[in-house]
């Protein structure tokens, strides 16, 4: 009884909850291409001009695109246990300075699937 209560909480501790797609542009409207660090913030979290601050991060690829999967428990209340709400999160790019060049935000719930665009202001 002891290992199925340990095998019902580790399979719920890392479940994918939701999925954000991020696409990152230049000034010029251009796919950033592969490579391209976005930062992700929860919405209630300090200030995003520091990417210090950040929950993760995820690297873009060749189309310029990050993706995020938003796991329980760490970014949502597992939706096993009857509490689902929507969760806010900021996604930032700086510049080679660690300056803020770029963020955009989603309110997101479990189970859904977004794509962002964040423009960036310098190259």
């Amino acid at each position: 009884m002891l290992a199925l209560a340990a095998v019902t909480m580790s399979s719920c501790l890392f479940k994918t909850e939701a999925t954000v797609d991020v696409s990152v542009k230049n000034m010029l409207g251009l796919p950033a291409g592969a490579g391209e660090l976005v930062y992700k913030f929860k919405g209630s979290d300090v200030s995003v001009n520091y990417r210090e601050n950040a929950n993760s991060s995820a690297a873009t690829d060749g189309n310029g695109v990050a993706r995020f999967e938003l796991k329980s428990p760490e970014d949502f209340v597992p939706s096993g246990v009857g509490y689902e709400d929507r969760q806010t999160f900021v996604f930032c790019t700086y510049d080679k300075n660690g300056d803020l060049n770029g963020q955009t935000a989603v309110t997101i719930k479990p189970g859904e699937k977004k794509s962002v665009e964040i423009r960036q202001s310098s190259l």
